[in-house]
């Protein structure tokens, strides 16, 4: 009988570079130790519905079932054409750099808490594999601490034990 896969759910925000994220150090790290907690690494961005106007995202569909990206209290669009242009670039270049060395980036269009409940759902029936850790960057903000508070009550829900925040710090890998 195989044994089953342990999958590490590695979700991205703000940390969209491979040469530099501590995250993907990390696992590259734990990748060459002979005990792996995990067995393979689903990396998943996550344009944000409440930053970024995500209509043309969602498929089937013109309109987006979230709200609009505007500013509460200004009413102005959150993310100019400039910053989803960048976004949008830093993102395929990730997936282009994941794809160079055998892995790949999901990419969803949404809230956090919607995309992280769809991916532990599609595998908690699974035969061959478990989302067994869920690691995400650590951010500042009231949006970002309630996203965090929804993937960790999220994990608890799922019975995953492993929900690690990571302390958002850059650095050069090689110092």
């Amino acid at each position: 009988m195989a044994t089953k896969e342990r999958i590490l759910v590695y979700i991205l925000r703000r940390d969209l570079r491979l040469a530099d994220n501590p995250i993907f150090n990390s696992i590259s790290k734990i990748n060459q130790q002979s005990q792996k907690p995990f067995t393979h690494l689903l990396p998943i961005y996550i344009f944000p519905a409440n930053q970024v106007e995500i209509s043309g995202f969602i498929s089937g569909s013109d309109e987006s079932p979230y709200p609009k990206a505007k500013s509460p209290v200004g009413g102005f669009w959150r993310c100019g054409p400039h910053r989803v242009k960048f976004l949008a670039e830093s993102v395929w270049d990730l997936k282009r750099d994941l794809q160079k060395i055998g892995s790949d980036l999901v990419l969803r269009a949404g809230t956090v808490g919607d995309a992280v409940k769809a991916a532990l759902a599609e595998y908690k029936d699974r035969q061959d594999g478990e989302v067994s850790s869920v690691w995400m960057t650590s951010e500042e903000g009231l949006e970002e601490k309630r996203e965090e508070r929804d993937v960790r009550r999220l994990c608890k829900d799922y019975g995953i034990d492993d929900f690690q925040l990571w302390k958002d710090e850059k650095y050069f890998v090689d110092e």
